[in-house]
Formats: C-alpha cells, structure tokens, sequence
C-alpha cells in the first residue's frame, strides 16, 4: 500500500509524534561508533518528514535532543551540534520545506549563537506556511517546557492559571497535542517528552531500531493506532 492511500482505509492521527531511540545501539550492532549511528538516525529524519506528510498527517514532531542529553560523553555531543547545523542548514536549501511551517522546541538559548540565529531564523521565515506542521524538539524537557509556560504566566500578572493558559504558553503552543507517540527502540517509557501534552495521547512501542525505521514500520503504526478506541474518558453507547 502506498503511503498516499492510507488515509483511504484508516484513521489518522492529527499529530503524530517520535522519541527517536536506538541510534547508538544500531551502531553497536554493527561495530560502528555511536556517531554513526547518530547520522544515519538524522538521516532518517528528513525521511520521515517525507513519509509522515504522504499520508496526510498534519503534525510530526521529533524528539531529537532532550536537556538530559547535554550529560552524555563531550565527543557524543559535539557530534550531534555538528548533525543540528546540517540538518537546519537543509531547512534553508531545500525547496521541499519551503511550504513547511517549522518550529525549534526547547530552550534554544542553550546552543551556540550560529545554531541559535539560524533556528529563530527558521521559525521566523515559515512562520505563516501552514501546509505542514514540523516540529524539531532540541534542548526539550517536558517539565521544564511546563515550568517555563508557568513562569511566563507569572511575568503577565497571573495570579491563577487554567488549563487552557497553560497551553497557550508551552513550547507546542502552535500545535494541537500529539494523538499518537511512537517510541523506537522498545523502550516503554516517555521520558520527559511533552508529559502535559500526551495525557491521552495514543503511545506505540515498536521494538525497531530509528535508523531502521522505514514505510512499512509506518504503516504498522499507523494501523495500530487505527485500530485504537478513543474515549477520552467517555462510554461510548
């Protein structure tokens, strides 16, 4: 089946959302250092974009670099600052996003001045596209994106906050919440990716590896979701 056709025979998710796990241990298993790894997941990115906007989903956001990763080897580090201005420097070249709205999610401050410039860059350029939702999370932690929306409140003369204020100022502001979270690698846990945004998120763990993820895993997922009762609480009759 072609990506195209799914919206045809299934039920889509708005916003379809990706932890992106397994790069290092990809390199592993094949004797490579972990920075190759990291390549060929980022490489995988920018086929996802592809796949995810075929099928007709609206929103795609991935989980690229979380505040906890900043605690990994200097080396791994480094490597990944040098895939971060790649991969926005293609935002820039390629004609394939320029109809794209994409954001930068996280505390961006923390990142040298030339990631920093190019991404508010980025969002200020496609700011008004609205073909395409894309959603690169770099330096996100889900509760300190919670504690920054509430500090936000508190510098506006706040002084009791609803659900709907606290929405209105988290990094995903510009998005409706994930319906669908899909986490390579097996692992079966979120950390600390978008905890106010994914309370009913649908959450699917496949056990393959993200530089091996591809369409068929995609269809996989978008199948299972399909295939989920959503309720939200309620009792359907």
């Amino acid at each position: 089946m072609e990506l195209t056709e799914l919206k045809t025979v299934y039920k889509l998710p708005t916003h379809i959302a990706f932890i992106i796990d397994g790069n290092g241990r990809w390199a592993k298993k094949r004797h490579l250092p972990r920075s190759q790894g990291h390549i060929k997941g980022a490489d995988k990115m920018e086929k996802i974009y592809k796949m995810v906007r075929d099928t007709g989903i609206k929103y795609v956001s991935i989980y690229a670099f979380s505040t906890e990763n900043w605690n990994r080897p200097k080396e791994e580090v480094d490597g990944l600052m040098k895939l971060f201005r790649k991969s926005i420097n293609t935002f820039y070249n390629q004609k394939k996003y320029s109809d794209c709205h994409i954001e930068f999610l996280g505390d961006l401050t923390k990142f040298d001045d030339d990631i920093y410039k190019s991404a508010l860059d980025i969002m200020e350029r496609t700011k008004n596209n609205t073909e395409f939702y894309i959603n690169v999370c770099l330096n996100y932690g889900g509760r300190e994106d919670i504690v920054q929306a509430v500090n936000k409140l508190i510098a506006q003369g706040k002084t009791s906050v609803t659900i709907d204020d606290i929405s209105a100022n988290l990094y995903t502001c510009n998005s409706p919440d994930p319906d669908f979270i899909v986490r390579t690698s097996g692992e079966h846990r979120l950390s600390n990716f978008m905890p106010w945004q994914s309370t009913y998120a649908e959450l699917y763990f496949p056990k393959v590896l993200w530089p091996d993820f591809g369409k068929k895993d995609l269809i996989e997922a978008i199948k299972e979701y399909s295939s989920r009762d959503r309720r939200f609480g309620a009792i359907k009759e």
